[in-house]
């Protein structure tokens, strides 16, 4: 049957199965294992959803009966399809457009494989490039069952990965490089001589290829979380360093004036003994205001690191009319300064965060307890409207997850690390982010 319209039904029934496993393909990735901050569900989402069924099933018949111009952009539209959406639900970004075109060039290499080793032997009957549109409903349902038994392996816990985002040029070079070897592909299983040697060469060179797409897109749920903590001790490491520097200068007015002070005493006894007490008055207030300029920190936790990180917090919270109070001792040697840092830092910012949008009081209350092998961290604040917790994860509102949603995995990663957890609670307009962490005998 040359006619595609006899086809029609078979036509409709793989651009089904392609257009709904494409869909599921992109939205798996960029939902599950890639970390693009998604947008709410609104009505003009369905807008991009009808665009991407209209252009899959119109693909064929224009292939087949439209003219050159045509064919040009139905087709060029077809391979992005998926884009429109995109920019529509995780953001308009460039790069999604590079992002698209690298994994069509992945199902193309793999479905042409699939066409040349194995449909094409089928001697498929029906309309012109019958074989191309099997291959590539298979190609795409292969993808799509290898992304659900990534999440499936994630869910047991028994491999945690994520998908990188490369630069624009890394995904044109993969890209071409799919594309070249597509090329080579076709023109080798085409030649009519005995090229069985030059056929298994192609498949090495296929499973190669799709190992290094593989290794170079897919990276360890571990190593995404280091790059983020790095990012995020950028910040609380430099006002640790810069609230050293102001309390080393302190430290050095004050042992400055300690060395002074027996000068500073026989001077004032001097001028009681001459009943200059007026000058003496004087030279006691210019004593106390002295003092008052290089005073003490702020905060005295028995923690140096701590000190210094919650001395700039607390600076910070000032600014924004905020009172902030820090009660108890941190541990000192029990758990190391990158792991304090990111629990102090990111628990302190979302609390501060939160506390900014509240109108009337504002106040931050920080709890230390530590006792014998078991340390409870806790930073209360007050917000908005309740937060939703649901299994000790905030539920995505803009008010909660806006305030609260700053680097709660990190936080997290580093309880378990300590064998404890993080407990997350709301009551009454009152937020509490509780870490206990269990340190050995």
């Amino acid at each position: 049957m040359d006619n595609i319209m006899d086809c029609f039904w078979v036509i409709m029934a793989i651009y089904t199965v392609r257009g709904f496993a494409v869909f599921a393909n992109f939205w798996i990735v960029f939902d599950k294992f890639y970390d693009f901050p998604k947008r709410e569900w609104k009505w003009h989402n369905w807008i991009w959803v009808i665009f991407y069924v209209i252009s899959s099933f119109s693909f064929r018949f224009v292939m087949n009966y439209g003219t050159r111009i045509v064919i040009a952009v139905l087709g060029g539209i077809f391979f992005v399809r998926i884009v429109p959406f995109l920019w529509d639900r995780y953001g308009w970004k460039p790069r999604f457009l590079a992002i698209v075109l690298f994994y069509e060039g992945i199902v193309d290499c793999i479905s042409q494989t699939i066409r040349l080793c194995f449909v094409r032997k089928m001697n498929l009957s029906g309309y012109l490039n019958i074989e191309n549109d099997i291959s590539s409903a298979i190609a795409e349902m292969l993808v799509l069952s290898f992304l659900l038994l990534l999440i499936l392996l994630k869910k047991i816990n028994l491999i945690r990965i994520c998908f990188t985002a490369l630069t624009l040029v890394e995904y044109i070079v993969l890209f071409l490089l799919c594309a070249f070897f597509n090329a080579l592909q076709i023109e080798v299983f085409n030649e009519s001589n005995d090229t069985e040697f030059m056929k298994k060469i192609c498949m090495y060179i296929f499973m190669l290829l799709m190992i290094l797409v593989m290794h170079t897109i897919m990276v360890r749920n571990q190593n995404n979380s280091m790059n983020n903590m790095i990012g995020n001790l950028n910040k609380p490491m430099k006002q640790i360093t810069d609230s050293y520097i102001e309390m080393n200068e302190k430290n050095t007015e004050l042992r400055r004036f300690r060395h002074d002070t027996k000068n500073l005493l026989l001077a004032l006894s001097l001028l009681i003994s001459d009943k200059k007490y007026e000058q003496a008055s004087e030279y006691i207030d210019k004593m106390q205001g002295s003092l008052e300029t290089i005073k003490e920190k702020a905060f005295d936790t028995g923690n140096f690191i701590a000190d210094a990180l919650l001395e700039s917090k607390y600076k910070a919270a000032i600014q924004d009319n905020i009172a902030m109070t820090v009660e108890g001792n941190i541990p000192a040697d029990r758990i190391e300064d990158v792991n304090l840092v990111i629990l102090i830092s990111n628990l302190v910012d979302n609390a501060i965060e939160a506390a900014k949008q509240v109108e009337g009081e504002r106040k931050v209350e920080i709890q230390s307890i530590l006792k014998k092998n078991i340390w409870v961290f806790s930073v209360k604040n007050p917000c908005v409207k309740d937060v939703v917790i649901r299994e000790n994860r905030i539920e995505t509102t803009k008010e909660g997850k806006e305030s609260h949603g700053f680097g709660l995995s990190n936080i997290e990663r580093v309880a378990k690390k300590y064998g404890g957890s993080l407990k997350l609670s709301c009551e009454n307009r009152v937020f509490t982010a509780r870490a206990t962490l269990m340190f050995m005998a």
